[in-house]
């Protein structure tokens, strides 16, 4: 018989959403067979009008060691009422009926309602409230970090997308505990005045329907940030990642496989998938590079060691904005390394360039420098503290002394015990530079290294 799955997206304690959906798809011609959350099992049948209800049992017996037992009985008294039991949605008890005035499954509206409580508080309340604690504390460390500690985790793309995440799901279990409290009060006093527990709200629902994809869209991206290097996860990776996933999911509906086997599959893809890419990627590199006479961690190059042996070490060859032949004479025979890191993201960019002679390379001026560029005016700031506090710390001898410096809003070099030393700290609007030239660098030749990595005046 023909089955299929769908991803369902129901509020839990929403079962009049829950029962209409289920007639609805009856009179399409599916009925639903089993629930393997967020799938939903579907098994094609004769279109029929159907009526469908829902009970949370044992209302009473819930944490008792019988509850099973007593829920058995339960599904038996329904069935011998003309109600035929379909499945379970963790402890929410799904029957149907085709008669035409069925006896109702459930009369008395207060002991319903403590059922549906007793069943969020089971399951959906502490999932939410766990979830909202555990996200709440990852939030207040990440900004405690960008406070104290901005230059670590201030151009991290990866951690701002991941609590940004995580505030979205905050805000979501924050909305959904509300809600749902709200409508238990509405309900409480509704049914106090002998009257019936409420609909769930309109909003309420939509707000279920947008956060759905959002939840399955941060399941993927926490896939790929726990098995792809930083530099392996871009968006573009993200986004042919969830349209691989998705393209899977239609070929599991083609093939009408179990849930619990489209479950089993999509779990071990996205647990496997990001590692096989990541472990083929460095393969690909590192053949283009044999193909090219090049090494992917940088070209060969034989040193003589202090003790008359040779050696072979890789240079790395990475392009760096600013070199040390931009400002001042370099020999011919100079060897160099060039490193350049990167990170990214919205609040700013921060990249970290050396350019060193190996040793056993003849002597030749070296440097390395940092340049972060902030999104908002206040950063710039607040990054520039931390640059002087993170320099300035180690001893207390150690100081920044302002400097001029033309083309700069601002620019200071670093003293120790009134001794200067080669490391000037300067910016222009949202861009910081830090610079550690190992030569007696000149008024001239900083002032060109600034020309070349701040920005120019519009």
């Amino acid at each position: 018989m023909k089955r299929k799955q769908r991803l369902e997206n129901f509020v839990f304690y929403d079962t009049e959403s829950v029962t209409a959906h289920l007639e609805d798809m009856a009179q399409k011609g599916w009925a639903l067979k089993g629930v393997t959350n967020p799938l939903w099992t579907y098994e094609e049948i004769p279109p029929e009008k159907r009526t469908y209800r829902t009970a949370f049992y044992p209302a009473n017996q819930v944490y008792a060691p019988n509850a099973a037992e007593k829920q058995e009985e339960y599904i038996a008294y329904c069935e011998q009422a003309g109600w035929h039991y379909v499945t379970n949605w963790d402890n929410m008890l799904i029957f149907y009926t085709t008669a035409e005035n069925p006896v109702p499954l459930e009369t008395d509206e207060a002991l319903r309602l403590e059922a549906t409580h007793k069943a969020m508080k089971r399951s959906w309340l502490s999932v939410h409230v766990v979830l909202g604690v555990l996200f709440l504390l990852n939030i207040i460390f990440y900004v405690s970090a960008l406070v104290k500690q901005p230059l670590t985790v201030i151009a991290d793309g990866n951690a701002f997308f991941r609590n940004a995440l995580f505030a979205v799901v905050l805000v979501y279990a924050c909305i959904a505990v509300g809600s749902y409290l709200q409508w238990r009060k509405k309900s409480l006093a509704a049914v106090e005045s002998g009257g019936f527990c409420l609909p769930v709200s309109q909003n309420v629902r939509r707000f279920q329907k947008i956060f759905f994809p959002l939840e399955i869209f941060a399941g993927l991206w926490f896939c790929l940030d726990r098995f792809l290097p930083d530099d392996m996860l871009t968006p573009k990776v993200f986004l042919a990642f969830v349209a691989f996933v998705f393209l899977l999911w239609l070929l599991f509906q083609k093939l009408h496989l179990p849930a619990k086997a489209c479950g089993a599959i999509l779990f071990f893809v996205v647990a496997m998938v990001p590692m096989f890419y990541s472990m083929v990627s460095l393969s690909l590199k590192a053949e283009e590079a044999k193909a090219n006479h090049t090494s992917p961690w940088g070209d060969p190059y034989v040193v003589t060691l202090p003790n008359g042996e040779r050696e072979t070490i890789l240079l790395q060859k990475d392009k760096i904005p600013l070199t040390t032949a931009d400002l001042t004479e370099v020999p011919e025979d100079a060897v160099y390394t060039t490193a350049r890191k990167e990170q990214s993201s919205l609040l700013a960019t921060k990249q970290e360039c050396l350019q060193e002679i190996p040793d056993g390379a003849p002597q030749a001026p070296q440097m390395t420098y940092e340049i972060m560029d902030v999104s908002l005016d206040a950063l710039t700031s607040h990054c520039l503290e931390a640059y002087i506090e993170r320099d300035t710390r180690p001893t207390p001898d150690l100081t920044y002394e302002p400097l001029t410096l033309s083309g700069t809003n601002g620019a200071w070099q670093l003293y120790t015990d009134s001794v200067p030393l080669p490391q000037y700290l300067f910016y222009k609007d949202n861009r910081i530079v830090v610079l550690r030239p190992d030569w007696g660098i000149s008024q001239r030749e900083l002032e060109q290294a600034a020309s070349i990595l701040l920005p120019t005046s519009a």
